[in-house]
This record gives structure tokens, sequence and C-alpha cells, in this order.
């Protein structure tokens, strides 16, 4: 899959009570039709504004087993109906989008990659004015030589945006829009010897509270490197780095990965991943909480022989929270999509649909105060002719 979230991992234990409240009971997900579209295509990110403005990303297109020759594929949903809205011509021959933030009707921001064939790899940003979409230029500098990975829209002046996942000894890189440029911002690296670390999501709460989570390799051996998890976190004033929970033990198979952030509160952040083991290849879902004052692990369910978790939003009730990704079923079968609801006391495993025939996985998940619809996204089918997927909740 062209920039699939997904990849293997194993459980690794962690415990942690939160305060209680009342719980909420989650309500049913159901499949909603999107545009069909050429060979090989998949939606990685989602963004809502409210029941009748969302947008989707991802790519379509793309050769099977490589995505060369993908273009951008970019769906909105109108309250009714989702739609294939128009792109622009990239600058290269091949393109994929991997996430989406959008602050109004009129303003949204979608990240991703753009590359020659297999060669040439460059952040791509687009930008939504409530009219059109169009290519933003300055991205491709500020975040050069890495891929787009994440967005944060706050305001037609004020957006983040994330790259990584290049190179063997890359480091994260930060950019901000200001209104009319994206310029590098200088964040602080993890303290490991100066080994590779990467940056996975990007949440903001405003302008003051913004966080993004990442992952840097730690020596535990003279010769063997873990895996481990970090976070940023800019307060208005200043970028810190946030510790978050170490892998316990040395094993250096053993790792953490987050794949999504929601910021709620400076005292309300939920970030979503798997805890894994590279070497056997399997894994379970990862939760981790901010409260104002540290991380902690909160134990979540993780159905089937692993699961997976890569997207995670604020629900359309008080104290209530989703993550969406996915399980491989016990006994073996193809992988099925994976929604969890936090009901302000725990996290509860709610069914989901899948597509009738292949694997069906969820990508990102996305919901606004107010709203009562909560928007999920995914691909379904066979690697190499994936279809775009949509379920919603409410």
């Amino acid at each position: 899959m062209f920039l699939s979230k997904i990849s293997a991992g194993i459980a690794v234990g962690a415990s942690l009570i939160l305060g209680a409240s009342s719980a909420l009971a989650a309500s049913t997900w159901t499949s909603v039709p999107v545009p069909s579209t050429g060979q090989n295509a998949n939606l990685m990110g989602v963004s809502s504004t409210s029941d009748s403005d969302a947008w989707a990303v991802g790519s379509e297109n793309g050769a099977a087993g490589t995505g060369i020759g993908a273009k951008v594929l970019i769906d909105h949903w109108n309250g009714t109906a989702w739609s294939q809205a128009a792109t622009p011509a990239t600058p290269q021959n091949t393109a994929s989008l991997a996430a989406v933030s959008a602050s109004s009707p009129t303003d949204a921001w979608a990240i991703g990659r753009d590359q020659n064939n297999r060669s040439n790899f460059q952040p791509l940003a687009l930008h939504w004015n409530g009219t059109a979409w169009s290519v933003s230029p300055s991205a491709a500098t500020a975040l050069g030589g890495q891929l787009g990975v994440g967005v944060a829209d706050i305001s037609p002046t004020d957006a983040y945006a994330i790259g990584g996942h290049l190179g063997s000894a890359h480091t994260g890189l930060v950019a901000q829009w200001n209104g009319t440029t994206w310029t590098r911002v200088n964040v602080p690296l993890p303290s490991n010897n100066n080994l590779a670390s990467d940056l996975y999501a990007i949440s903001a709460d405003g302008p003051n509270d913004v966080w993004i989570v990442g992952t840097y390799y730690l020596l535990v051996t003279p010769t063997d490197e873990a895996l481990e998890t970090y976070s940023l976190h800019w307060n208005g004033t200043a970028w810190s780095i946030v510790p978050m929970p170490m892998v316990p033990g040395t094993n250096p198979n053993n790792q953490f990965v987050l794949d999504a952030i929601k910021a709620n509160s400076p005292s309300d952040v939920w970030a979503v991943g798997k805890s894994s083991n590279a070497a056997s290849g399997s894994a379970t879902t990862l939760t981790e909480h901010w409260n104002g004052t540290a991380w902690s692990i909160v134990p979540s369910p993780s159905p089937g022989s692993g699961g997976s978790l890569t997207g995670v939003t604020t629900s359309n009730a008080s104290n209530s929270v989703w993550a969406v990704g996915v399980t491989q079923p016990s006994g073996g079968g193809t992988a099925q999509t994976l929604t969890l609801n936090w009901n302000g006391t725990a996290w509860v495993t709610v069914p989901s649909p899948n597509a009738s025939t292949g694997p069906t996985v969820l990508n990102s998940v996305s919901t606004t105060p107010g709203a009562s619809i909560v928007q999920a996204v995914g691909t379904s089918g066979v690697s190499g002719t994936n279809n775009p997927f949509a379920l919603q909740n409410g």
C-alpha cells in the first residue's frame, strides 16, 4: 500500500487508571459510499469542521507494488455524500497525500509526498482557500529532505507541518505557515547520541498548544538499538521535549510507535499506535494520555491476534474519544477494521463494518465539537488494487 501507516508489532504490558466518569454509550458505525477511482487507491487522512464539511485525502492510480504514477486523491463530504474534488497538477509524476487538517470550510491543508518515479522525493503541501486546491511550493523548501507526514491547521495565518520517514539517519522536521509562506522551525532533538529520530503525527488545540509525537533510537547494549517514543510541545513561547513512557526491558525488538495524536486541551491529549516486536511481526494496540503533567499508558483492548491504531479524535459526546485502526482475526483471515471508544472510564471495542472482499484498514478518524458525525477513512482490497473505504458513526 502506498504510504501505508500499518506495520507489524507485539504486546508490551502497561497499566494505568484514569479518573473515572460516567460511561457514555457508543453509537453504530455504518459504511458510507466513496467515489470510484482508478487502480490502487486509498484514503490516508480525514478532517472535519462540521457535519456538512469534511475532507479526506490519499492517492489513486499508482502502479501495483510501487505506487509509481499515483496522483493525489481528495474527497469532500457535504453533509449528504462524498464527492471527488478537483486537484492541481503536482511538480513530479508521482504524488500522494498522507494527512489533512481544516480550520474552517474555507481553509484547509493537505500534506504528503511528490517524487519522480522512485527518486527525487519531496514534501508536498496543498492548500484549500474555499474555492480550489493549489500547491504551496514553499513547503518543499521548508521540509526539504523529508516527506510530508502531518499537518495541523490552526487558522489561515497559522499552521504547522511535519516531515519525516526519509533516509536511514534522518531527523524529523517542523515548518510553520504564517499566511504567506512555510518556514523551517528549529525544535529540540532527543538526547540519544545523534542516533536517528523521526516524526509521525501532529495536533494543535490552539496557537499556544501544539503537540507532535515521534520516535528515536536509543542504545540498550553496545551493539543494539531500541526504538522509543517522544513528544514535542509548543506552549506559545518555546518548543520542548516532553518524555513519554519507555518500552519495558532491553529487548531491541520490542518497540512503541505512535501514529496519531489529538490535542483537546492543555490537560487532555491522546496519542495512539502500537506496541510491537520487530522480530515476530506481531502487534497490540497502544494508547497514551497527557493529563497536563505527564504522559501515561492507558490499557486498551487488542482483539484478535494483533492490532494497531492509526487515528484518534475527540468524539461528539463529553468524555468520549474514538481511536481507529486494524486488527488481525484470531486464527488467521484478512485484516479487519478496528474501532475503540473511550467512555470516560475505559477503552472498549465497538463493532465496525468491513468491505465485502479483501483486507480492510482504517487510517484516520475525525469529528469536531458539536458535530453528530464521526468520520473514519481507510482502504480495502488486495494490495495493488486497493479501494478507498469510509465509515461514519452518528
